[in-house]
């Protein structure tokens, strides 16, 4: 079977920044590709009635977050900062112009890696649109044209799509994952999602 994977993410959530390459090795050696799929976060967290915002959960689990971020991330292979400059930021610009990048048939996974390196790793601002904008010329984009895009309806309606399909899907939060009907929630689900499709 040849399905994409479904992803559904944010690039200023870490959880997602940590999925992405792994996420990719992991689909290149079973032959698929993925569809990326940034969502409304806050939207799906309402309407699912779970999920809420770093700073409103308990301090245990916010602790906890940063125990594990790194460990992650050394598992991984991965750098990350756990305490980034810009974040918490609005994800709406980020999400978009990936979408816009997609709509233009560009391959979105390299601009989604930049921004979320950029977030994660480089301390830049990804709900800047100067900084966006750079980013998506760097790996060989036109930035200007992305901005621009990134406020048509076309994007909007791909963003609302996108939103209502994970819930559809029984994702409530990112990073949230569907392989062939089956919805996994969490970038610790990538092992399990290579041993599912190793036909298990």
């Amino acid at each position: 079977m040849t399905t994409p994977i479904d992803f559904y993410f944010a690039c200023i959530s870490p959880w997602s920044y940590l999925a992405v390459d792994e996420l990719k090795r992991v689909a290149d050696s079973h032959g698929r590709s993925v569809a990326y799929k940034p969502i409304d976060v806050g939207r799906s967290w309402s309407e699912a009635g779970a999920g809420q915002p770093l700073g409103n959960r308990p301090q245990v689990l916010q602790d906890y977050r940063l125990v594990e971020l790194p460990r992650w991330a050394a598992w991984r292979g991965t750098e990350i900062n756990t305490h980034p400059k810009h974040f918490p930021a609005p994800y709406f610009l980020s999400s978009n112009v990936i979408i816009a990048a997609r709509q233009s048939g560009a391959d979105p996974y390299p601009l989604t890696r930049t921004l979320m390196r950029g977030c994660w790793v480089d301390e830049l601002d990804v709900s800047d649109a100067d900084t966006v904008a750079k980013l998506a010329d760097d790996v060989g984009l036109d930035g200007a044209a992305l901005l621009a895009a990134a406020e048509t309806p076309a994007v909007a309606d791909e963003m609302a799509a996108n939103t209502d399909e994970a819930l559809a899907a029984g994702a409530w939060s990112v990073p949230s994952f569907v392989v062939d009907g089956e919805v996994f929630f969490g970038q610790d689900r990538l092992e399990m999602i290579a041993w599912r499709l190793d036909g298990n």
